[in-house]
């Protein structure tokens, strides 16, 4: 098997990879659900931890107004220069700042912050716990951590034979520092010192096709590790191609939204 760090595939992106994680983190208004519960608004300074291109970062500052402030933080390079030059495209210099950080710690004063956004980025992150007592450290007093995750045991893809898809999953988990971190952010945040956290769990049927790149990269994973045999692979890519092009393709990846308040 073929070794593969799960922050390490993040800081150095191949070009083929590098444009089609631009298109997948595009921001779009069907996201709204997802970050609508660490209520964002006029005013408020904000991280956004793990940025990527800098989209949501960009809708963050529209939403901030000029009163706020968006620190956008991530570990790799071509992103955050992406992040850079989509914030100056939009006129947004003065909203946003672009960290590239490498570090587990926050590159901000300790309570200086109205709101941590942390939207599925912690699956990756080597200690989750760490990182919580980091958004703790960073709030000020009644500010909000809000992270949003998967969990990986819970998806569905239908109609890829539930061995063949179990086996998937099983082959891509070297791929993730916390495969099923969904289900425990819930606790990272309580063992923090937060003492009002709220979780909900948003599990919107895809038959459209749009979590169609997410199997994609799911297949590319276990290609990569050597965890799957290639037949196997194949087989699931071309049962989820077939499916949606006979519309009958069904993918639910359930979104852990925990929402704590310092």
């Amino acid at each position: 098997m073929k070794e593969e760090r799960y922050q390490d595939r993040w800081r150095g992106l191949e070009p083929d990879r590098l444009e089609r994680y631009k298109a997948l983190f595009e921001y779009r208004p069907a996201a709204d659900p997802l970050i609508a519960p660490a209520d964002i608004g006029e005013g408020h300074v904000v991280v956004d931890l793990g940025c990527g291109p800098g989209s949501l970062s960009v809708e963050l500052a529209k939403r901030v107004g000029p009163r706020g402030h968006v620190h956008a933080i991530d570990v790799n390079a071509d992103f955050v220069q992406l992040a850079r030059e989509r914030v100056s495209r939009e006129g947004l210099g003065d909203r946003v700042t672009v960290h590239l950080e490498d570090k587990e710690t926050l590159p901000l004063a300790s309570g200086s912050v109205d709101r941590v956004l942390a939207k599925n980025v912690l699956v990756y992150v080597e200690d989750p716990a760490a990182a919580y007592r980091e958004f703790r450290r960073v709030l000020k007093p009644g500010g909000i951590a809000h992270a949003v995750d998967s969990d990986w045991d819970l998806a569905v893809a239908e109609p890829v034979p539930p061995d063949l898809w179990k086996a998937l999953l099983r082959a891509v988990r070297p791929a993730f520092r916390h495969p099923n971190i969904g289900r425990a952010l819930f606790g990272y945040a309580r063992a923090a010192g937060f003492e009002e956290v709220s979780v909900q769990v948003l599990a919107r049927a895809d038959t459209e096709g749009r979590l169609l790149p997410v199997v994609k990269g799911l297949c590319e994973h276990a290609q990569t590790l050597g965890t799957m045999s290639s037949a196997d692979i194949e087989r699931v890519g071309r049962i989820v191609e077939q499916a949606h092009g006979a519309g009958a393709l069904l993918i639910i990846n359930p979104q852990f939204m925990v929402t704590a308040k310092s």
